[in-house]
């Protein structure tokens, strides 16, 4: 094969889900700075406001009420001014490569578990079909963030979900959420969006495996516990407000969308559906645009739909296009939702394998990837 046309399909590779590869925008001369809720993702009622107290100690699954609910706005409004909470074009920076790289684990690396995933959530999940016909769609979010790089947060995204009270999900990587502390526990706040595990340094779940595999899961989870008891003692929040939080993230998304089947069973027992995808914007591919992620997303989207789009400064033309489709889908009678509340709100439609747009689209990454986590 001709070494440009090689070069032209491997590229063309990561296109879908590669908001943790290095692209051409990144700025590499900056140096580098410097965790939710057990509660099972079927289990539940959407956005109804409180929830009782919970206790829980040692590796027991946490106990819950059957309120599923996201953030405080007490929390978040009493913690941050609304110049915080608006952040700066500077935040969707990325730095790579990076100086004395993070390589340490996070304070928490044993955190408690959710509850096992039931049967029917244990594959790989593609999207759902809600009962009653309800046009409800997932829009999540990737925040990944690699062991010799910091990533960036795409304030303008935010912001506008925020404007328009867009409910979304964030897949946040651990070492991500420790490079960014504060926009972390922003993001738990906020009673508009759900976080999720996005593996610790992106690693790559089909070839990672015993110890590495289970760090990238349980090392996440850990973080989050940490950042969640942070902003307890930032916010000096009441047990009634934190309750709304959840204690660790509730689903799992796989880096590169690559899973095995023992990385699934990991995941079943740590209580994390995976959560992927069946609509793709494509953004991390720098030529993308605000135009063609909208064409993309009203072409693809259907009752159910989960939309994957990144947030952490490798998404070309995203915030852009929100103001495009998030309205048309509206007018359409589509309502946004969590991927937890998604995942409540009828049958998940679940595949053995994890690919990106067919099975075996993303065999290659192995290879060329290996571990992923560099």
């Amino acid at each position: 094969m001709n070494i440009n046309i090689h070069i032209f399909l491997v590229s063309m590779m990561v296109v879908f889900i590669g908001g943790c590869f290095p692209t051409s925008n990144d700025n590499d001369k900056v140096s580098t700075p410097p965790l939710q809720q057990t509660q099972p993702a079927h289990q539940g009622k959407p956005d109804t406001g409180s929830s009782d107290s919970i206790a829980y100690s040692g590796d027991k699954p946490v106990p819950m009420s059957d309120e599923l609910t996201f953030g405080s706005s007490t929390i978040l409004n009493s913690c941050w001014t609304p110049k915080q909470l608006q952040g700066s074009s500077r935040d969707k920076q990325v730095q790579r490569p990076i100086k004395n790289p993070y390589r340490s684990p996070p304070k928490i690396t044993t955190p408690h578990l959710n509850s096992p995933v039931e049967s029917k959530l244990r594959d790989s999940i593609r999207h759902v079909i809600p009962d009653s016909d309800e046009k409800i769609v997932a829009l999540t979010f990737d925040l990944c963030e690699r062991t010799k790089e910091r990533t960036g947060y795409d304030a303008a995204i935010v912001n506008y979900l925020r404007q328009h009270h867009v409910k979304a999900t964030f897949y946040a990587g651990g070492k991500w959420m420790h490079s960014h502390p504060d926009k972390t526990m922003q993001l738990m706040a906020d009673p508009l969006f759900e976080i999720g595990n996005h593996a610790w340094t992106h690693g790559n779940m089909r070839v990672l495996k015993g110890e590495e595999m289970k760090n990238q899961i349980l090392w996440t989870q850990g973080q989050y516990e940490v950042l969640r008891e942070r902003l307890e003692r930032k916010c000096q929040a009441p047990v009634r407000e934190m309750n709304k939080i959840p204690h660790l993230p509730l689903t799992f998304r796989f880096p590169y969308g690559t899973c095995n089947a023992n990385s699934l069973q990991a995941l079943a027992e740590y209580g994390l559906p995976a959560v992927q995808w069946d609509v793709v914007t494509a953004d991390p591919w720098h030529k993308q645009t605000a135009k063609g992620i909208t064409n993309t997303v009203l072409k693809k989207v259907k009752p159910g739909s989960i939309i994957i789009a990144h947030a952490n400064g490798r998404g070309h033309g995203t915030a852009d296009a929100l103001p495009l489709f998030i309205p048309k889908l509206r007018e359409r009678g589509y309502q946004f939702v969590t991927v937890s509340e998604l995942l409540k709100s009828g049958e998940a439609i679940t595949t053995k394998t994890c690919y990106e747009l067919k099975p075996g689209d993303n065999k290659r990454y192995d290879r060329i990837f290996g571990k992923g986590t560099e």
